[in-house]
């Protein structure tokens, strides 16, 4: 049975994300059934479980199998060119979005849903954690501090990236308002942070003892992602640890945090534990350009081999048919303005791997063609398609499969590198080091099929922005690059608006020249970076 294809709308589920077993009616809310909370957790397989129930909160729509990797905050971050004259609400929201206009009553629908599920998960995760102390002695010493690392680096991960959309432009004011940290399994109003207090105090402290169990217990130091079915034996429920935020997922997640506020040397150090580890290098190998390039069925688009975190969705290919495939979203459709993609992101550069295997040539508008983003697009995997004739089991499906056509990315270790290269060859930077930060930029160029650069450190900070663009789409940084750097979206960098400022000399009387830069305010790029608290938030206090 082949999988059906239907159009994917703003209300569509995506699929969630599951291991070893299904996410159990305890984590729907808050449980106020003591004894079913206990029965949860009497058992190992109780706890993966509802581990497993994290993970599918956080790839569903609301999070990160959606809004907050290919849709909202991507369009908020100018990747595409949305619809500019349809007038269902649909559109509206598209360009209310691309114009950063957060009183569109749909976007702040979208902005609450995104906030009351986020901390609707963190309680749960706070549940998790609770019962992982009291019944400790249910898990082996190894997979307690597995799970318990890896549900601080959740409880961290959905904190950081609530503060980076609705807190303040931490490089202009982090002792502006942040969030409400959660540490706690009762619903109660808590206070609302400074983001310093919020990022140093709290999240930071997460990762950092998530990062220190998770090296004393995370197979995937000694074993890798552990995709392959090739050992029979081995427990199902540590698998796939791409899946899971691990270890190297979480020292990536840290070395983002401290960049985030300005910590280059402590971004720099974590970055190097990724960089720097020939075992990262073995385990998670960069994509093998033959293979890809030469492949038309089944190609690994999302470069699945370097993603240290991600989401699972068997039926990845809605989102490129509902989303970004030119014949099918309609006005839908998720696609750079034209002549973007080939004359400017990649301009001179088409033998890139990105260019060569995510995008593909559409229609041609005057006289310059739209190009598609084809990251997302379904693989021909017949594996799938036979587990599915006689079973709905994930389990099954997983392993019939193949990995990288039912993976999203969350995370890569490309961008330990970018993080190390900025960390290097920023002046201010107290590790500046402009000739090893262009080695590590020159690094992933080859690993891309690009050939090495040189300059200064201004061009080198423009290299840096460009390759975020082109390495990340569907994947949610963009937005907060931008926002962590308070930078302006030039014509060169952005997928939609053209910003045109004339200028012209003084006394010469020739036709006036455009130059295609976004001068935005301060307080324009305020409103733009900061997001409201949703009213739900704000109407209990």
């Amino acid at each position: 049975m082949k999988l059906k294809k239907y159009f994917l709308s703003l209300s569509v589920a995506l699929c969630a994300l599951v291991v070893c077993s299904s996410c159990t009616d305890w984590l729907e809310e808050q449980p106020n059934d003591k004894q079913s909370e206990e029965q949860q957790f009497s058992t190992k397989n109780g706890f993966y479980a509802a581990v497993n129930g994290i993970y599918d909160r956080m790839s569903g729509t609301s999070l990160y199998g959606y809004y907050l990797s290919y849709e909202m905050i991507d369009v908020l971050g100018q990747r595409y060119e949305v619809n500019k004259t349809d007038e269902g609400s649909y559109y509206k929201y598209l360009r209310a979005l691309a114009e950063w206009d957060y009183s569109n009553e749909t976007v702040m629908a979208a902005l609450s849903a995104i906030w009351g599920e986020a901390y609707q998960t963190i309680m749960n995760i706070n549940v998790v954690l609770q019962n992982i102390e009291k019944n400790s002695a249910v898990l082996p010493d190894k997979e307690y501090q597995m799970l318990k690392g890896e549900m601080l680096a959740c409880r961290a991960m959905i904190h950081f990236d609530m503060l980076r959309l609705f807190g303040p432009i931490y490089s202009k004011n982090p002792e502006g308002r942040g969030i409400p940290y959660n540490e706690s399994t009762k619903t109660s109003i808590l206070p609302i942070l400074d983001a310093q207090t919020v990022l140093n105090d709290y999240i930071l402290r997460d990762l950092s003892d998530a990062q220190d169990l998770l090296l004393q217990s995370d197979p995937v130091l000694t074993e890798g992602p552990r995709v392959e079915w090739d050992d029979v034996n081995m427990d199902n429920s540590q698998r796939y640890r791409q899946l899971r935020l691990n270890y190297y997922a979480t020292t990536l997640l840290m070395a983002r945090a401290y960049l985030w506020g300005g910590d280059y040397s402590n971004a720099a150090t974590e970055a190097r534990k990724i960089t720097d580890d020939e075992k990262v290098k073995e385990f998670f190998p960069h994509v093998d350009a033959g293979t890809l390039l030469a492949n038309n069925s089944d190609p690994d688009r999302m470069f699945s081999t370097e993603c240290l975190f991600g989401y699972y969705n068997k039926d990845r290919g809605l989102i490129y048919e509902g989303s970004f495939d030119g014949t099918t979203a309609g006005k839908s459709l998720l696609a750079p303005r034209s002549g973007y993609i080939n004359s400017l992101l990649f301009s001179n550069e088409t033998q890139d791997y990105r260019y060569m295997s995510q995008y593909t040539n559409g229609a041609t508008i005057e006289g310059e063609s739209t190009m598609y983003l084809t990251k997302f697009k379904e693989i021909k995997d017949q594996g799938r398609d036979d587990v599915l004739t006689d079973s709905e089991d994930e389990e099954a499906l997983l392993q019939a499969s193949k990995f990288h056509g039912t993976f999203c990315s969350l995370m890569k270790v490309s961008e330990a590198y970018y993080i190390l290269a900025e960390a290097l060859g920023t002046p201010e930077s107290p590790v500046y080091n402009e000739p090893d930060a262009w080695t590590y930029l020159n690094y992933m160029y080859e690993k891309r099929g690009i050939g090495a650069k040189s300059g200064n450190a201004t061009q080198l900070a423009d290299y840096i922005t460009k390759e975020y663009i082109r390495e990340f789409i569907g994947e949610g940084q963009i937005f907060f690059y931008f926002k962590r750097l308070n930078k302006g979206f030039d014509n060169d960098y952005n997928g939609y608006k053209e910003v045109k400022v004339m200028i012209q000399e003084p006394f010469l009387w020739f036709p006036a020249v455009y130059d295609y830069k976004d001068n935005a305010t301060d307080e324009e790029k305020e409103a733009r970076f900061v997001a409201p608290l949703p009213s739900s938030e704000l109407d209990n206090r």
